[in-house]
This record gives C-alpha cells, sequence and structure tokens, in this order.
C-alpha cells in the first residue's frame, strides 16, 4: 500500500473518517442503551403486559341476528358468558317442579256430622209440621240448606238413629277419600302428585289424585252408591238424601295457592345465573354466515365493555407476574456476570431477545388461529390441537447461543409462563413451551454451523411430538387418528418454525446487541475470507504470528474457563492492522527496515497506528465488537519499548528528558479475561521469536518476565483475571511453547547447520 501524501485529507477519506466516528458514536450509544436496566425492566413490563393482559371488548364485532358475518369470529381467550334466557327457562322449570300444595282441613268432617246430629235432634221433637215448616226448622237449627221434599223423607224414617249413623258413615267415607272442589284442577298434577298438608302440621306428597272426589261433579251419584248397600232405603229416598248430602258436603281438601306461589319463587330464585363457557378458539360464527339470535346475544356479551375496575384489576395483575419474570431475570444476570455494567448490558439484551420471542409467538398464534378457524376441525378437534405451532424453541435457541444453556433455560421458563398467560393460562401450552423451550436450548449447545438448524428443529420436533403425545394420555384424551395426525403435525410445524425463526432473528440480534456467537466465530475463522487471505498473502509474517499467538491463548482461555474459541478468531484479526504499511513490521521484512530512516517518534506513530488502521478495517470488513475490542486492547497502554530505549539514545539534552506517553499505545487496557489473555499471549509469542536456541528454563524466564512487566506496567488491572488465572496462563503458555520447541533427531547425510559459502 502506498503511502498518502502530507496535507489536507482527500473528499472521500475525510468523508470516511467521518462515517467512522459516526458509527463509532452510535456504537457507544447502543453500549449506553443496553446499559440501562431500569429502562429495559420497564419495557418487558409493559409489553408483556400488553401481550398477556386480557383483551378488550373491541376485540369482537356486534353482530344483529340475521346478519351476514363479514368475517371468522373466534373465541381469543376462555371466558365465561351470562345467559339470561337459559337463567329464565331453568328457574320457570325449578318453579313448575315444585308441586302444587293443598290443605286438608281434618274438622270438616266432625263439623258436618255435628250439623247432622243437630238437625236430626231437632226433627225428632215436633214431627207434626208441614214439610216447609220442617224444613225451615231444620236448616235454622243445623246451618244446612233443607228442601221440603228432604224434610218429608226424613220425617218418613222418623228421624232414627240408625239413618243419622248411614248418613254419618257416609260423610265419613267420602272425607276419608277426600273431597276436593275442582277435581279436574287436581288431575293436572295426576304425573307428579301434589303436596298435602293438614291442619295438624303433618305434610306428604300425594301421588294417587284419582282418590278425591269432586264436589262441583258427580257427588250426588257417589254418595248415592254408597247408600245403595244400606236396606230399607228406597231408589227414591235414596237420590233425595244422596241430593241433601251434596249439597250439605264442603270440600276438605282446598288448594293453597298463596303457599305454592312461594314456594315456588323461592325454589326459582334458589336457582344459580347460568352462564356459557366459550373455549379460547371456538369458532363463534364463520364469514358469509348467517348470525343465529343465541350468537348475537354472545357476541352483544362479548363486546359489552368491562366496567374499568375489573379491567384495571386485570391489568396489575397481568403487570405483577411480569414484574416478577422481569426481576427473576434480572438477579440471575447479576448472579452469573461479574462486572455490573457487562450484567445491565447482558440484561438488556436479554429482554430484547424476550421480546422478539414473544412477538414472534404473539403472530404465530394469529396465523394459527385463522388457519384453524378457516379449516374443518378433525373429530374431537379444538383449536388447542393446533397450539404446538407455536415457535416455542426460538427464543430459547437464540438465547443458547448468544448466552450460554442456564440463561437458555431461564428464557425458557418465562417465555412459557408468558406465552400461558397470553393463549388464557392454558397449562398444557405451558408445559409444551417449557420443554419444548428446553430442548432448544440444549440442541443450541452443539449448534456450530448456520446450515445444521434443521437438525435442531428435527430434535425439536421429537420432543414436541413425545410432550403432545404425553399431554394426550395424561389427559385422558381418545387418540383418534384425524387428533392425533394434527397434533403431531402441529408439533412438527412448530419445531421447524422454531429453528427458522431463530436462524432469522440470529444475527439480527447479533448485530443489535454487538453479542458474538459460536456460529459467527467459526464463519470469521475461515482462512479463505478475504481480509484472512490479504493478511496472509500481504503480510505472511504477522499472519503465521497470529496462527501461533492464537495456539497460545486458546490453551489458556481454556485453562481458566475463559471463551477459547473467541480469543483464537480475535487472535487471527488482532493485527490486520499492519496491513496498512505491513513492510513497517519486522515480521514482514525481507530487505531493509523503513525504520532506519525514521525517527523514533515517528516510528513509534507508524507501530501504533496499525491499532487504528485495524479498527478501520474491522469496520469496513463489519467483525463484530469483540474483534474490534481486540484490536483496540491487544496491547492496552503499553511502552514500544525498543523505539523508546532509542530515543533516549538520540536525547538532546536541550530538548528535555523523553516521555513515555509519547511512546505508548493508545489503549485502552483489556477490559475482560479474553481480552488480557490476547495481550499476554500477543506478547510472548513476540518474544519468544528472541529466544536462542530454546530451553525450557529459558522458555519459563521469558514467560514470568513478560507476565511481569506486564502486571508491573497495570496492564491487567482493568479486567477480572486474578492471580490463580495468571498463573494457570503461564502455565499454559509454558506447555504450547515447550512443545512447539521440541527438539527432532537429525536427518542423517543432512548437516542443515553448516554455513554456505
Amino acid at each position: 500500500m502506498t503511502r498518502q501524501s502530507e496535507g489536507s485529507p482527500r473528499p472521500h477519506r475525510a468523508f470516511t473518517q467521518r462515517l467512522v466516528a459516526n458509527r463509532s458514536e452510535l456504537l457507544r450509544m447502543r453500549q449506553r442503551l443496553l446499559s440501562r436496566s431500569w429502562l429495559w425492566g420497564v419495557g418487558l413490563v409493559v409489553v408483556t403486559t400488553w401481550l398477556v393482559a386480557p383483551r378488550g371488548a373491541g376485540d369482537y364485532p356486534a353482530l344483529p341476528a340475521g346478519s351476514i358475518a363479514p368475517t371468522d369470529v373466534v373465541v381469543h381467550r376462555p371466558v365465561t358468558l351470562p345467559d339470561p334466557e337459559s337463567t329464565e327457562e331453568k328457574r320457570r322449570q325449578a318453579a313448575l317442579n315444585v308441586l302444587p300444595v293443598y290443605t286438608l282441613d281434618l274438622s270438616v268432617p266432625a263439623q258436618l256430622n255435628s250439623a247432622l246430629a243437630r238437625m236430626f235432634a231437632e226433627g225428632r221433637q215436633e214431627l207434626g209440621d208441614a214439610d216447609a215448616a220442617l224444613a225451615a226448622r231444620l236448616s235454622k237449627a243445623s246451618g244446612l240448606v233443607v228442601s221440603p221434599a228432604e224434610a218429608a223423607v226424613l220425617r218418613a224414617d222418623k228421624f232414627s238413629e240408625e239413618l243419622l249413623t248411614t248418613l254419618t258413615e257416609v260423610v265419613s267415607r267420602l272425607y276419608r277419600y277426600g273431597v276436593v272442589a275442582n277435581r279436574l284442577e287436581l288431575l293436572q298434577s295426576s304425573e307428579r302428585g301434589i303436596t298435602v298438608r293438614d291442619t295438624a302440621g303433618k305434610e306428604w306428597v300425594e301421588l294417587d289424585v284419582y282418590r278425591f272426589v269432586d264436589a262441583s261433579s258427580g257427588l250426588s251419584e257417589t254418595i248415592e252408591q254408597l247408600l245403595t248397600g244400606e236396606p230399607g232405603l228406597s231408589r227414591r229416598r235414596r237420590a233425595v238424601l244422596a241430593s241433601f248430602l251434596a249439597r250439605s258436603v264442603t270440600p276438605n281438601l282446598v288448594p293453597d295457592r298463596g303457599e305454592t306461589l312461594a314456594r315456588r319463587i323461592k325454589a326459582a330464585s334458589a336457582v344459580e345465573d347460568v352462564s356459557v363457557s366459550l373455549p379460547r378458539g371456538k369458532v363463534l360464527v364463520r364469514r358469509g354466515d348467517e348470525v343465529t339470535p343465541q350468537t348475537a346475544r354472545l357476541l352483544g356479551a362479548l363486546a359489552m365493555p368491562q366496567s374499568v375496575s375489573t379491567r384495571l384489576w386485570r391489568v396489575l395483575g397481568s403487570a405483577m407476574l411480569s414484574v416478577l419474570l422481569a426481576a427473576s431475570l434480572f438477579f440471575f444476570v447479576r448472579r452469573e456476570t461479574a462486572a455490573s455494567e457487562a450484567a445491565r448490558s447482558h440484561f438488556g439484551a436479554l429482554v430484547l431477545l424476550t421480546i422478539f420471542a414473544l412477538l414472534a409467538e404473539r403472530a404465530a398464534a394469529f396465523v394459527v388461529a385463522g388457519v384453524a378457524a378457516s379449516t374443518p376441525y378433525p373429530a374431537g378437534a379444538g383449536w388447542e390441537d393446533y397450539l404446538p405451532a407455536l415457535p416455542h424453541a426460538a427464543g430459547p435457541i437464540v438465547g443458547g447461543l448468544m448466552y450460554g444453556m442456564p440463561a437458555a433455560v431461564l428464557l425458557a421458563a418465562i417465555q412459557a409462563v408468558l406465552v400461558s398467560l397470553m393463549l388464557g393460562g392454558e397449562t398444557g401450552v405451558g408445559v409444551l413451551a417449557v420443554i419444548s423451550g428446553v430442548a432448544g436450548a440444549f440442541a443450541s449447545q452443539r449448534l456450530k454451523e448456520r446450515n445444521v438448524f434443521a437438525r435442531v428443529g428435527l430434535l425439536v420436533a421429537v420432543v414436541n411430538v413425545a410432550c403432545v403425545v404425553g399431554l394426550d394420555l395424561y389427559h385422558g384424551r381418545e387418540m383418534a387418528a384425524g387428533l392425533l395426525f394434527t397434533q403431531l403435525g402441529a408439533a412438527t410445524v412448530g419445531a421447524m418454525a422454531s429453528a427458522a425463526v431463530a436462524s432469522f432473528f440470529l444475527p439480527v440480534l447479533e448485530s443489535a446487541t454487538g453479542r458474538v456467537t459460536d456460529i459467527r466465530l467459526l464463519e470469521l475463522s475461515n482462512p479463505n475470507l478475504p481480509l484472512l487471505k490479504r493478511l496472509a498473502n500481504e503480510a505472511p509474517g504477522t499472519f503465521q504470528h497470529s496462527l501461533a499467538m492464537a495456539n497460545l491463548a486458546e490453551a489458556a482461555a481454556e485453562a481458566i474457563g475463559a471463551n477459547a474459541l473467541l480469543v483464537r478468531v480475535c487472535c487471527y484479526y488482532h493485527d490486520i492492522g499492519k496491513l496498512a504499511r505491513p513492510d513497517y513490521f519486522f515480521e514482514n521484512q525481507r530487505g531493509e527496515n523503513p525504520h532506519d530512516t525514521l525517527s523514533p517518534w515517528m516510528s513509534s506513530l507508524v507501530v501504533s497506528n496499525h491499532v487504528k488502521a485495524g479498527l478501520e478495517l474491522a469496520r469496513q470488513y463489519r467483525l463484530p465488537e469483540p474483534i474490534r475490542e481486540a484490536i483496540a486492547t491487544h496491547h492496552g497502554t503499553k511502552l514500544i519499548r525498543y523505539f523508546y530505549s532509542r530515543a533516549k539514545e538520540q536525547q538532546d539534552p536541550d530538548r528535555g528528558a523523553v516521555e513515555e506517553s509519547e511512546f505508548r499505545y493508545p489503549g485502552p487496557r483489556p477490559r475482560s479475561k479474553e481480552m488480557g489473555i490476547l495481550l499476554l499471549a500477543d506478547a510472548v509469542e513476540a518474544a519468544s521469536r528472541t529466544l536462542e536456541q530454546p530451553t525450557p528454563g529459558k522458555i519459563k524466564g521469558m514467560i514470568d518476565q513478560i507476565i511481569e512487566n506486564v502486571m508491573e506496567d497495570h496492564q491487567l488491572d482493568d479486567c477480572d483475571l486474578t492471580l490463580k488465572d495468571i498463573d494457570k496462563i503461564g502455565a499454559a503458555f509454558y506447555w504450547v511453547l515447550t512443545n512447539a520447541f521440541h527438539r527432532r533427531i537429525d536427518y542423517p547425510g543432512f548437516d542443515f547447520n553448516r554455513r554456505r559459502g
């Protein structure tokens, strides 16, 4: 590459610098935004409350009976509605089930017999009166209505005791049967019977209503039949006496209409209000169908606005649950991440992932509802049987790739709770969501290439199918072929949809959060990528240094439990800035050293500038944030000791002492374990090249000296490496270098160490 001429920068160069500055500012803004834990916590609570809170009346159209439905109307969540028509019918039926109440007056027979006794006693006192006078006297004495003809018949028998006894027995027999005023009304209860209450307080149900005698029709004939067996009574006398008794007998069984009405009102009021339970996914009316009166009533009840207090309490309950879930996520991240700033950033990223996953679930539920509404259900199936088609595992798959297994499992649990609430509190959906999510989290741990997402989908599909069958067996549902096929198909679709959604959202969330996954790192480790090929061709010495350094750094990262893959890939790219002037770095020189013609100050500026040039190349090639951080921090603020020493040798006493700050890298210092390993590995690998006849002792001394110098220079103060970690890193460096500088046996017949003339 040619060096630019001095002077003002070219217009396109200035424009590029402005773009780089703007991008840097955007990245800093993104980091600051992700670190605002309170903002993300509030955002999670607001979004999840909006998603899971019960939906309002505006989601249902109010269609009059007889109209044509303009669209399918599906119940969004289980709901119970009052059914006033059914309630009224049930109360009416309860009232009708109350038996009519009749009062049996036990004193009536005694009263009539007493009147007959007074009448006979009066008749015996004077038998010579005329028939009319006798009838009047008898009526007055007994209170009964006696006609002259009836008085004549009684006088002919001389008001005998035998006749009185006969009439008294007939009366007693009549009242034992029971005498009712209107037998036709009584017979209306012939199928169920009546309730009889006597004046003594006893009550019973009388089923045989045909035994009662009708006082309004046929009573005279009944009495005449009872008198037929009496000797000495002619037919004419029986007829006259039967007519007299029929007129004198009063009903002793009287309907108690007030009591009957009171009992029926009480029975009706005891009936609870009837409600209609509509399961989630029930299609009330399909597009183009006529709205029935019952459907119109249900739609009217659904469209009726809820009271402000009811709506408020439901929203408050949803918000409380969302707060608990957000708090659990926040404290988990704080516990798992040591650095507070990193913890806040991780929390913001996980909240963003949770929101993306829930929105994907909500969109999928909308699509599934539409498909279910337009598809005839198999026998025994319902809308809930299509719910396994939701992408329950998408969020945990992405979470596992970006933040590891523990975070992914927690995301699966949180998502399962929220999805269950969002779909009406269905426990089966929550069980399927958490099992599917955990399966996706496990599957994502072995995911190293984007083209194997399909295999993850197959694994989740197997788990989904097993979970669906298990839930069916648990609930005791009949495994009909059509229903089973629908459920298993939906479970398979849900698993594949999870893999597809995760594959789509992964690069989006990587870019939005600055988080790099193993998949992206493995893609960046491909040596055939244009930037690495440039490094290998234009700066081969630097490329070999990067490869050797990667072996050191990877072994050290594995020794202390850091991200070994991230460290290796960062080593590949940490020195790409040397592509700007590769011949100014010793490992790439094949002839004269350009620094021989430069002052130490200019050489130091050229060398340190490879950090800035590397960041510009990283932005140009859209390398992820961790690699940019590695480029910026792999030297920290270390002293460029070689040129500092030359500057001190060339020091002019009149110009004052040489300042170290003029010979230090711009930094910043490493802020994570991985970046600290990178700084140490870079220094150790470069120093190892200077060893002549490297022995284990020399290697050990060199490593200890480099690490001691770095620590004394406070380059590791900002990262969380412990002294124990540094000891393990030094041991890993020693193991790699002693194996790299191993001895080999001489080749017979060759002397590679002989100087050639």
